[in-house]
């Protein structure tokens, strides 16, 4: 009787595994910055771009003044590919770069322009 029981609270905790597994796959959530992003919509898609080249330019704008260097807006060494962040279900990748180049140059202009670095 009592393996019969350890029986049925295992495949109850089973089940309810894999329908909170099932239920989490569905939605297909995922997390960048401060907010969730349906991985079938494009406009998180757009908006992950936007953050993750805001935070690229701006770090690489502190990390350039920090060391002294000239002022280049343009994504160079590891974002010169300018798809950090980038998943295949955001959509074309040509729009994420555009997206993600943009953000970038603006920010790095921004935070080169204001002088505000630290380390």
């Amino acid at each position: 009787m009592k393996s019969k029981i350890q029986f049925a609270a295992l495949l109850v905790a089973m089940l309810a595994g894999t329908v909170g597994l099932s239920a989490a796959q569905g939605y297909g959530d995922y997390r960048y910055g401060n907010g969730y992003y349906d991985r079938y919509d494009m406009h998180g898609g757009m908006h992950a771009a936007r953050e993750f080249g805001r935070h690229d330019g701006a770090s690489v704008a502190r990390e350039d003044m920090w060391r002294g260097k000239p002022f280049n807006p343009n994504p160079r060494g590891p974002y010169s590919r300018a798809d950090n962040g980038y998943r295949r279900e955001f959509g074309r990748i040509r729009d994420y770069r555009e997206m993600y180049a943009q953000a970038y140059r603006e920010a790095y202009a921004n935070a080169f322009r204001s002088r505000r670095y630290y380390r």
